[in-house]
């Protein structure tokens, strides 16, 4: 029985399979985090309007960083010179919060959005495919859901929609 059903907005950086589960992250960068979601089908009318008024785009890797309590997370800051990720985000977030779907943690939603991959499961993995300087093409954001399984605790999550902007 799942104990909590959420979702969120991300730019995945690896591929990850439709509708496939996983725990482990794969490298990525979110727009807006977990949300509850009681109306998927009006969820993705919402996004398909969000992402039919942005653009394709590309940022640039920055620097790696540490982030969090006792500087323990370590990430790679988006470098976004023309705020088209920044609009990308503030479109999503003030989308879903006008519509019903309020967003979880907003301490670094809005004018205080730091885009950054996290590298923390592919440290792990002791892999890094994002370095400094790199050009990250946005052609899509996803939708992410996620549920917490009572038992265990785990969090199970699956890519639930792509959504492509306009080119």
């Amino acid at each position: 029985m799942p104990k909590r059903n959420e979702h969120l907005v991300v730019i995945l950086l690896e591929p990850a399979r439709f509708n496939v589960e996983f725990e482990v992250w794969p490298q990525h960068i979110t727009i807006v985090p977990w949300f509850p979601c009681d109306d998927e089908d009006r969820l993705d009318k919402i996004l398909q309007a969000v992402a039919v008024r942005h653009k394709s785009f590309e940022v640039t890797a920055g620097k790696t960083e540490d982030w969090g309590r006792e500087d323990r997370l370590q990430v790679i800051t988006v470098n976004d010179y023309l705020e088209q990720l920044k609009k990308l985000h503030l479109d999503i977030f003030e989308s879903l919060e006008n519509n019903g779907f309020p967003i979880h943690q907003k301490d670094f939603l809005g004018e205080k959005y730091r885009p950054h991959v996290t590298l923390r499961n592919n440290l792990q993995k002791n892999e890094r495919q994002i370095w400094e300087g790199q050009s990250i093409k946005v052609v899509e954001f996803s939708l992410i859901s996620q549920v917490r399984l009572k038992r265990s605790g785990r969090m199970i999550k699956r890519v639930k929609k792509n959504y492509e902007l306009a080119q």
